[in-house]
Formats: C-alpha cells, structure tokens, sequence
C-alpha cells in the first residue's frame, strides 16, 4: 500500500513538474501590450539576434550580404544594409530575419520598421514556423519607397499560440536593390501601443505610414 502510493506521488509530481517546464501561453506570455520581442531592434549591437538566409545556405540561387552602416541611422548609431548581389524573383529565396521569437493566439500584433532603398522595391513580411512543417503565420508585401526614411507596419491578429519557435522578418530575393532597415520592432497591440516609440504614433489619416500591401500570399515559405 505505502509502495503504491509512494509510487502515483512520484508520478503526479513528475507530471506537474513536466506541465511548469512546457508552460502554458499565461505563463510564458507575461510581456506587456506594446513591450518589444525583437531583440536588438535598433541593431546598436550590430548584427547580434539577426540573421541572413540566402542561396549560400540553402541552394536556392539568391545571394545577399548584410553589414552595419553607421552612416545615416534612423535611430541610435546603427542601421543594417542589405546588400543584393543576385535575386531570383521569388521573395522566401532569402530573408533577414531573427528566430525565437513568440506569439500567443487571439492576439493582435504589429509589426513596424524603418526603412529606405537605393530605388523602389518590394519586400515581404515573413512570421513562419522555424522548422518543418514550416508552419506559415503571417505575410504581405510592403513598396518601400526610396531613399528617405520611411516607416511602415502592419498589424495582425494571431492564430496560433507559438513559444520561441518562429522567425520575424523579411523575405527579400524578389529583388537585388539594396535597402536599410532599423528600429526594427514587433510588439503585442497596435502602433499606438508601441512603449519604445519616440513619439505618438499618427493619428491623423493624412500623417498615416506609406504603407502598401500587395495580396498576403499563403505559401507557406
């Protein structure tokens, strides 16, 4: 009787023990509305959290380099150029991204960044499963400009409760125009809920980010 009962609280404790290390979207989800998930978002540490997929890694044909410009910064001291050496036309060729990151379901998320480009070009947003199946969670293209500073954002609501394990960024092989990125954040709420934001977000329509959407694409790279 003791060895029985000795044995189901063994059991139940090694039971709970292995529900606290899972976790549960309540208790590894305890950031604040507004409150960044990107590390390294204004890339002060250089090139730390962030990395560049392209054919060099994954046979794909695309090639790209980054680097640290300290000429021009949107914010603090640093921003990061990509470089494009050869595109092959389809966007998830290569991408700049930073992994680890998480999202919790019924929740609305912003993406928001700085950027500017040598001339016209797209890129698109990648919020994708970092493993197979390669799970996609979020897309859309967005028109960058030119090259001035410009900000743009896009907001969505999450399906899917994801714990350090998706990527954040953009995909980017539709085209070799070198651009910039910087501030670089990505946040529960929406822009107006940003707390790293140097100022209010605009409210006024006409004030609003240069923002452009292509149709969200459901591949799943």
């Amino acid at each position: 009787m003791y060895r029985t009962i000795a044995i189901s609280v063994f059991l139940l404790a090694l039971l709970v023990g292995f529900s606290t290390f899972a976790g549960t979207p309540q208790e590894w989800g305890k950031w604040k509305k507004g409150e960044l998930l990107l590390e390294n978002h204004s890339f002060e540490e250089d090139q730390a959290a962030w990395e560049l997929e392209d054919g060099a890694c994954c046979n794909r044909g695309g090639l790209y380099t980054i680097e640290i410009d300290k000429k021009n910064p949107q914010h603090g001291k640093q921003s990061l150029k990509v470089v494009g050496h050869k595109a092959t036309g389809t966007a998830w060729h290569a991408k700049i991204k930073q992994r680890d990151t998480s999202m919790e379901a019924g929740k609305e998320y912003t993406i928001i960044f700085w950027a500017r480009a040598e001339k016209p070009r797209l890129v698109t947003i990648s919020v994708q499963m970092q493993h197979d199946p390669w799970t996609f969670y979020q897309g859309g293209d967005i028109s960058l400009t030119g090259p001035d500073w410009e900000e743009y954002h896009i907001t969505f609501n999450a399906k899917a409760d994801v714990e350090r394990d998706m990527w954040v960024g953009l995909s980017i092989a539709q085209s070799d125009v070198d651009f910039w990125i910087d501030n670089f954040r990505f946040f529960e709420g929406g822009p107006e809920d940003d707390l790293t934001r140097d100022e209010p977000f605009a409210v006024d329509a006409r004030q609003k980010l240069a923002t452009q959407w292509g149709e969200i694409k459901s591949e799943r790279f």
